[in-house]
């Protein structure tokens, strides 16, 4: 089974001249990101539902990249959701569904004011079943679902959990580093503890270049959870492209060949060689 390493998001502005070089036609920045990395989470689909025509402009425009979509907000943070809602969401994923060795899963990434209790696991429910037939998986941002029952019945219901870096604040869930479901699928948002409640910017939370050592660290965790299944690392600490420079250096430390763009060695270039 192999371990397949991308980035959380590719459409970033503070990307241009560092990780996408300048001048280039955005409509050219998917299949760039390509020749760099082979798996991609799909963000921009939490804020907006999305249209079949833009992710079937995403299959069309690259060859072998393989897609995880974040579900539309409206399931996660509001949950408050019509028929018609699921319905557009549903219809707009069917041609990334019909190409179905492109598809990862469905990420369900809910907020810290989501804690456990028997009426959330009974949302978890409503979703499994509004979604059944479409491999899915779960993000907690609230420590109360690191619990083994949780976890027992996350598989029940046919989810695999997010396994999360980031920093260790007070009732965050990170961790836990355990394989619950039919893949591993794992998050890494940086450490930065500072930021992450008392930002002006939503992406200063993000801000976080990981250094040699806490990237060895990640791989031995990611190792010791394979346990035969695919394993998808998604790096999400975005800004000015320190993920994707993260992305590509844990991708050489599981033994792939990497380039790094100039740009973004060029920006990083001193935390490189620390």
């Amino acid at each position: 089974m192999s371990v397949r390493i991308g980035c959380s998001g590719f459409y970033y502005k503070d990307w241009v001249g560092v990780f996408y070089p300048s001048g280039m036609d955005r409509g050219d920045y998917i299949s760039y990101y390509e020749r760099f990395f082979d798996v991609l989470e799909i963000n921009y689909t939490f804020y907006k539902l999305p249209h079949q025509y833009t992710l079937k402009s995403f299959l069309e425009k690259t060859k072998r990249l393989k897609f995880s979509i974040k579900a539309f907000k409206g399931f996660t943070h509001a949950r408050e959701y019509d028929k018609d809602t699921l319905r557009k969401f549903l219809s707009a994923m069917e041609p990334l569904l019909e190409e179905e060795s492109r598809f990862i899963a469905l990420l369900f990434q809910f907020p810290q004011s989501f804690r456990y209790s028997l009426e959330s696991m009974e949302y978890l429910k409503k979703i499994s079943k509004d979604f059944a037939g479409i491999e899915r998986v779960v993000e907690f941002r609230h420590r109360s679902f690191q619990r083994n029952d949780v976890y027992e019945e996350l598989e029940e219901l046919g989810f695999s959990l997010v396994n999360v870096d980031a920093p260790k604040i007070r009732g965050l869930f990170v961790g836990p580093w355990v394989s619950v479901g039919n893949v591993n699928y794992v998050r890494i948002h940086g450490r930065n503890s500072e930021k992450w409640h008392h930002h002006e910017q939503a992406y200063e939370r993000y801000d976080y270049l990981y250094s040699m050592e806490e990237l060895k660290e990640l791989k031995e965790k990611i190792g010791r959870m394979q346990e035969g299944k695919d394993t998808y690392v998604f790096f999400n600490n975005h800004y000015r492209g320190k993920g994707a420079l993260n992305a590509l250096q844990l991708k050489e430390l599981f033994g792939y060949n990497v380039d790094i763009p100039r740009g973004l060695f060029r920006t990083h270039q001193v935390k490189l060689w620390e």
